[in-house]
């Protein structure tokens, strides 16, 4: 996987979105689905050539006043095309952090070569679930369930190699009014 070089990339990224979410902030109830797909190289130009679909769905259950059910699922894909033989680094798939599988590094879930180099895939499976408790005002508590891993090129995607975090945490959200 050698990056050396520079590296000219023309994309377009459409995007379909269905949103019912009643918060952007402290969201109770409602759904979002994104469906996007990212398309660089062959008739745009640039140096690199590939297709990125990514599916994400979120919902959102109320389950009592001050009480809430969160889920999410995403899934992603990354292909080159054309002369694009191997995806740079830069492109490639890396889980991990706390907006994807809370407990572990930035960057530290997906495939490694055999010196413990990450490799990055070429796909990926997140899932994360959060229980809400609105304790008061903008402090909320929760309960919540990641688990995601990436994947190589042939590898199948399997729910026996995801890397899972459990834990609690609180937050305290600050809602200010842009000047």
């Amino acid at each position: 996987y050698g990056d050396f070089g520079k590296r000219r990339e023309s994309r377009i990224t459409p995007n379909l979105v269905y949103n019912t979410v009643d918060s952007p902030f402290t969201p109770r109830a409602g759904m979002r689905h994104t469906a996007t797909f990212m398309f660089a190289g062959g008739p745009l130009g640039g140096t690199v050539s590939y297709y990125r679909p990514n599916l994400e769905s979120i919902l959102y259950v109320p389950v009592r006043r001050k009480m809430s059910l969160g889920m999410r699922a995403e899934a992603a894909l990354i292909e080159p095309f054309g002369s694009t033989q191997v995806l740079p680094l830069y492109q490639r798939y890396f889980l991990g952090g706390e907006t994807q599988v809370r407990g572990y590094p930035i960057r530290s879930i997906g495939p490694i070569d055999s010196q413990g180099r990450a490799l990055g895939g070429n796909k990926f499976a997140l899932f994360n679930a959060e229980y809400y408790f609105d304790v008061f005002g903008p402090v909320r508590a929760l309960l919540f369930f990641d688990a995601g891993q990436a994947y190589l090129e042939g590898q199948p995607f399997s729910f026996d190699d995801f890397r899972i975090s459990t834990g609690a945490a609180t937050l305290a959200l600050e809602v200010t009014d842009a000047v």
